[in-house]
């Protein structure tokens, strides 16, 4: 039979949760700071469609002759 958790049970419970979510997140001590895979390829992809625009000759200004 399942019973109600108590206010208190509740609360430690919370508290515990939001410590391994900040452990997660935060790393634990912050010693070594790892860049995540997705923002490492969205970076990437920036870079190659930056290089593409600049490359584009439609793009470049008129010069009056």
């Amino acid at each position: 039979m399942w019973t109600y958790p108590t206010p208190e049970g509740l609360a430690a419970y919370h508290e515990d949760r939001v410590a391994q979510l900040r452990r997660e997140i935060h790393g634990g001590r912050g010693r070594t700071r790892r860049v995540h895979p997705a923002r490492r390829w969205v970076g990437r992809q920036l870079v190659r469609a930056g290089a593409l625009v600049a490359a584009d000759p439609s793009l470049r200004p008129a010069r009056s002759l």
